[in-house]
């Protein structure tokens, strides 16, 4: 099933953009100091609305206080987010200014621990509410963020319009009782699958083979790449990349929780892991799979791809695929890559597992807090974003600056595809926009990932890697909420569990543990209390589809 997403402008839905120009003359139709939701935080459906209780209209500069992680593409230019220019700008056209507070990169889950227990709280922490320990719902009992139903409904028009337009979206960012909790990165267009598979095109060509598909296709690749080319390491990919969905899918299991016809299932207890562990450790056995992945780092793997150690690796079409074939654009002018599809068993099969961002990012989304004085006016700060224009401004930036416009296809100049300063085109567009990662609002838009990828090798990755993206539906556990208690269970078992499996896999991969212990080895899992963390997500499962 090919993938038909829409554009995420959503210009059809022409009352977006009647809406964006009501956001900025709402800006003014709400108090700057009234709290009155704020102490409410706004009510899920069917419980009565907070009343506002200062009608004064109000157009006076507010400052939020805004915590979140600074990119690292964006720290490599930027201190913290207010000098971007999407940020100046935004608040040229709010009058909002915001204060940011950023953890060191990479820290981001211990300094927000910190902040929690500090209990001295910004106007607005965006992050991933969906792994709060006991879920949304528990953030909000705890008093870290506010719900935002009633907010959304009065200050919201965009996001409102967008969420009545697209119902299945709304319940996934509401937990299982319809509390919406945060401003989520919302994906569209056709860039949710941004990485896969890829391989020494040059390499192909001149030994006659075609791209492969099918598990024997890739050994047969594999083996020749080791014994016709010299590769010290024909597959190379890091311990991280097994964690993901690559190889497996091919043997029809997850490699982690999956839905099998609305069963949950955990991959790694399932029959076909077994054939997956088994084909791996040929593999290494063979010399065709790095011998290193266990150990080595995203550096040792990169320079493997680069330098001719080896021919098939997990990359990122942008900050992989692309820095490859800069690196030897010169040095190497027939160096050439090309990305494969997802692997399968037979030929003619469709994949039905491989690694996607979800629709709804998660990560990055901005929940409003209690302290926040400011709730009307932040929400429409925020709500902006939803917007035609709010969206333009983040994607693209500043007409005549960061783009021009090409009748109505927004362009983007120098500044970013050639920078001055000799940024990249996405450290670039880290340092004047907030499109390289998932932020409150949309991202993905088709418009940004084709000039993004300059090269022919990554739109022809992009189209290839989406392609079958709609048949996750089928196979991918949506953004379930444990409760709290099940959520320390999990946590309890998840953690011993996730230890011992990744021990066993290593040792079945490397061969110190012969894949006739399999049994054994789920035996133990079990006593582990898998089957129990499989109960606890299918009961998480059932409420979501009840939502």
């Amino acid at each position: 099933m090919a993938n038909n997403k829409k554009n995420p402008q959503w210009r059809k839905q022409a009352m977006l953009l009647v809406l964006a120009s009501a956001l900025i003359a709402g800006c003014s139709s709400t108090g700057g100091n009234n709290n009155n939701s704020a102490s409410n935080g706004g009510t899920p459906s069917g419980t009565a609305a907070p009343t506002a209780t200062d009608s004064t209209p109000s157009t006076d500069p507010i400052t939020l206080t805004y915590w979140t992680g600074l990119n690292a593409g964006a720290a490599r230019s930027l201190k913290e987010y207010g000098e971007s220019l999407f940020y100046q700008e935004l608040e040229k056209r709010t009058n909002v200014s915001v204060k940011f507070d950023h953890p060191a990169v990479g820290s981001e889950a211990e300094q927000f621990n910190l902040l929690i227990a500090s209990s001295k709280l910004p106007d607005v922490i965006e992050y991933n509410f969906t792994t709060y320990p006991g879920g949304p719902e528990k953030a909000i009992s705890d008093k870290v963020i506010i719900p935002l139903n009633d907010v959304i409904e009065q200050h919201a028009p965009n996001f409102k319009a967008y969420l009545d337009a697209n119902p299945e979206m709304k319940k996934e960012i509401s937990t299982d009782n319809g509390t919406i909790y945060a401003f989520p990165a919302l994906g569209t267009g056709n860039s949710n699958v941004s990485g896969g598979l890829v391989l020494r095109k040059d390499w192909l060509d001149e030994l006659g083979l075609g791209v492969p598909e099918t598990i024997e296709e890739w050994t047969n690749v594999l083996t020749q790449f080791k014994e016709k080319k010299g590769a010290k390491t024909p597959l190379t990919m890091t311990l991280a990349e097994f964690k993901s969905e690559r190889f497996n899918g091919a043997f029809g299991i997850g490699v982690g929780f999956y839905l099998d016809g609305g069963q949950v299932k955990y991959g790694p207890i399932e029959a076909g892991y077994k054939d997956y562990l088994a084909q791996l450790s040929a593999w290494y056995k063979d010399g065709l799979l790095d011998p290193d992945f266990a150990t080595q780092d995203g550096a040792a793997k990169d320079a493997k791809a680069t330098n001719g150690s080896a021919g098939a690796f997990p990359a990122f079409i942008g900050s992989a695929m692309g820095k490859y074939l800069n690196a030897n654009k010169e040095s190497n002018p027939a160096y050439d890559l090309v990305a494969a599809q997802h692997p399968v068993l037979n030929k003619g099969d469709e994949p039905r597992f491989f690694t996607a961002a979800y629709d709804y990012r998660g990560e990055n989304s901005a929940g409003i807090t209690p302290a926040n004085k400011n709730v009307e006016r932040t929400a429409q700060w925020l709500d902006y974003l939803y917007s035609e224009e709010g969206n333009m401004l983040k994607s693209f930036g500043v007409e005549g600056t960061t783009y021009t416009l090409e009748g109505d296809y927004p362009k983007y100049t120098d500044l970013i595809v050639n920078n001055p300063d000799g940024l990249s085109i996405g450290d670039a567009m880290a340092k004047y926009l907030r499109v390289s990662t998932p932020s409150p609002g949309f991202v993905g838009d088709d418009r940004y990932t084709e000039q993004y990828y300059s090269f022919d090798q990554q739109k022809h990755a992009v189209k290839l890697f989406n392609q079958y993206y709609d048949n996750l539906k089928e196979t991918r556990l949506p953004r379930v909420t444990p409760t709290d208690s099940e959520g320390q269970e999990l946590s309890s078992i998840m953690a011993e569990v996730n230890t011992y499996f990744e021990e066993m896999f290593m040792q079945f991969v490397m061969g110190a543990a012969p894949i006739t212990e399999f049994d054994g080895y789920t035996a133990q899992l079990k006593k582990m209390g898998i089957e129990r963390a499989v109960e606890i997500y299918q009961s998480a499962y059932e409420r979501y589809i009840q939502r």
